[in-house]
């Protein structure tokens, strides 16, 4: 069934068309990824889903029946809240009926009418179908998931940063289960562990999803069907990016094979009449051409509305010496983030280093370039190398000068036609070169700091999150440049299909440790999940109790805990025990019993893990 259609879609903005002819459907479970460079419109449809922008023409139909739930911080009803009463919303129903069961039970000790009992059994078993034993665990676990900890719980909303409130309403919003789930950028704010766990916790979703994103990688795991807003018009595409890559490529040349054998024919017909349109032998002839010529519906040159930055860095020839190596390094300020590094890097190595946000990423970074020392250990660097440093702020843009005099005023020598010339290798053409750098877009901005770094001639390039905030065509020209790129590379990301296509060795920041990992990031994934399976097959048994063991044990506890749980609410639908107003008492103190201490459990757990 479908749950949300839109067909025909019109916008326009000031005069400008930005979108027309749009059709999307979105049927029940499906998965499904609104793509297209920053600036076409994506968001703006979105708005018109949700009633906030009206369309010049077409129409948008919402199932009654779907409840549709929309990523943003709006999900937060009230700031002043605690965090868990925040989400504990989700499930006022349930609190009140675990009200009215406290005082159903309450009252049986003192009366033991059948009425009372009946009460509290009709209380009960309401509170079981709802799922009452379970949604405390379930905030837990969501919280947990997205990076919180029992210690956070009591915190004021409106006390966090506005990445963890996105990450609180995220939260919040998937405990609601809408049947239709739209999320605009959803893996921004969130540490690759957090992504990854979101992406199966999607795909499993029982709702439909409708997601705009630019993490091709997140596409790949999540999407089933993709939309894709280019040129003003919507193509539908059917499975996840790498499909959909393959599709297109496939799409274009059909339409380019359609074109030229248009052309060919046309070119064909008009040299015919050109030739004998005023000979009396062949001017019949030369007139049905010229009929035929008029019935041919010419088709436009397909394009691929994308130009193509042309320029590469130039390198010295990539030496296969080591250039710079740890010796047992520990990192941090007053303490130590990481301890007992041990990295080798070669001339040609591009290095990405991963992990949570605060772990040390660029404290690593800043250590490894000799800019901040280290507390123990030791960086030796055998060979110096001009760096270009890539900044995800693009903090070294003046905003107040134009295009042409950003590029101009740090090289004077170079003559106006020479700048013009290298601004129209990086797409910035006629006019642009005269636009203000704080009118340019996202993806703008990237370009020209990729011309400066390319004229500083690096020989190693260090760089920040190159591809936070860049729409998918941007992130291509991104990572094709450094992919490249002949010399070494340092690079801290989330961005998982940009480290998997440029990375040949990752270093992984932990809370218990960095690992360091020769190989892709896909190749990294199979071989973590190798290591945890022969873990968990082949249990280590230390001389002493550490933390993951003793949350093993506590784990395993609480799954025994839940199952006799289930076991005591079951028996309670016993004549023998429901006739027995004292042995139902009994039982229900147990389970009660049995709550308390799971949760005590939980408790100990998080403390374990803070």
């Amino acid at each position: 069934m479908s749950l949300l259609k839109i067909a025909n879609l019109k916008k326009s903005f000031a005069g400008e068309l930005l979108f027309e002819n749009v059709d999307i459907d979105v049927t029940e479970g499906e998965k499904v990824a609104l793509i297209g460079q920053n600036g076409v419109g994506k968001s703006t449809i979105v708005k018109i889903i949700l009633g906030e922008t009206e369309a010049d023409y077409g129409e948008v139909s919402i199932s009654r029946s779907a409840h549709v739930g929309y990523l943003s911080q709006d999900v937060l009803e009230d700031e002043n809240r605690t965090m868990y009463d925040e989400l504990l919303t989700v499930y006022a129903p349930l609190v009140r009926l675990e009200g009215e069961l406290a005082n159903a039970a309450k009252r049986l000790e003192t009366e033991h009418d059948e009425p009372a009992l009946l009460r509290y059994t009709r209380l009960d078993e309401e509170y079981v179908r709802l799922g009452g034993y379970d949604f405390r665990v379930t905030i837990d676990m969501m919280l947990t998931r997205f990076g919180f900890t029992k210690a956070e719980y009591g915190r004021i909303v409106r006390s966090f940063s506005g990445g963890e409130k996105t990450r609180i309403a995220f939260a919040k919003l998937l405990l609601q289960k809408p049947e239709l789930l739209i999320l605009d950028e959803p893996t921004n704010h969130m540490d690759i562990e957090i992504i990854e766990w979101l992406e199966d916790y999607l795909r499993k979703y029982v709702g439909a999803v409708l997601v705009i994103t630019h993490d091709k990688y997140f596409i790949n795991r999540v999407a089933t069907k993709i939309y894709e807003i280019d040129q003003g018009t919507v193509s539908v595409y059917h499975g996840n990016f790498d499909m959909y890559e393959v599709e297109k490529v496939r799409r274009f040349e059909a339409l380019l094979g359609r074109y030229t054998r248009q052309a060919k024919e046309i070119a064909h017909l008009q040299s015919f009449v050109d030739r004998f349109r005023y000979k009396a032998s062949k001017a019949k002839s030369a007139q049905d051409r010229i009929k035929k010529l008029g019935r041919i519906d010419r088709l436009d040159k397909p394009t691929t509305g994308h130009a193509d930055v042309r320029f590469g860095f130039r390198t010295k020839r990539p030496t296969e010496a080591i250039i710079l190596e740890t010796d047992d390094l520990s990192i941090g300020y007053d303490v130590p983030l990481q301890e007992h590094l041990a990295l080798t890097m070669r001339g040609f190595d591009k290095i990405g280093i991963i992990g949570p946000n605060g772990i040390g990423k660029t404290t690593l970074i800043k250590t490894l370039i000799g800019t901040l020392p280290p507390i123990a250990g030791e960086v030796i660097r055998h060979k110096t190398l001009k760096i270009g440093y890539f900044d995800q702020n693009l903090a070294g843009l003046n905003e107040t000068l134009t295009v042409l005099s950003t590029i101009h005023d740090r090289y004077p020598m170079k003559t106006v036609g020479e700048v013009r010339s290298l601004l129209a290798r990086f797409l910035f053409v006629e006019d642009d070169v005269f636009k203000f750098v704080d009118v340019l877009s996202g993806g703008e901005k990237v370009r020209l700091v990729l011309l400066l770094l390319m004229l500083e001639e690096p020989e190693m390039l260090i760089l920040d999150e190159p591809t936070n905030h860049l729409d998918i065509e941007t992130k291509n020209i991104v990572e094709d440049v450094f992919d490249d790129f002949d010399g070494p590379i340092l690079f801290i990301s989330h961005d998982r299909y940009f480290i998997n296509k440029v990375a040949t060795k990752i270093v992984w920041l932990k809370a218990d440790g960095p690992i360091v990992f020769d190989g892709d990031y896909d190749a990294f994934k199979i071989a973590m999940a190798a290591r945890t399976e022969t873990k968990t097959a082949r249990p280590s048994r230390p001389k002493s109790v550490n933390a993951a063991a003793e949350i093993k044990k506590l784990e395993t506890r609480i799954d025994q805990l839940h199952l006799a749980i289930e076991t005591l609410k079951r028996s309670r639908f016993d004549p023998e025990i429901y006739g027995d107003a004292a042995k139902y008492r009994e039982v229900s103190a147990k389970i009660a019993q049995s709550e308390v201490e799971a949760d005590d459990l939980f408790e100990k757990i998080a403390a374990l893990q803070d």
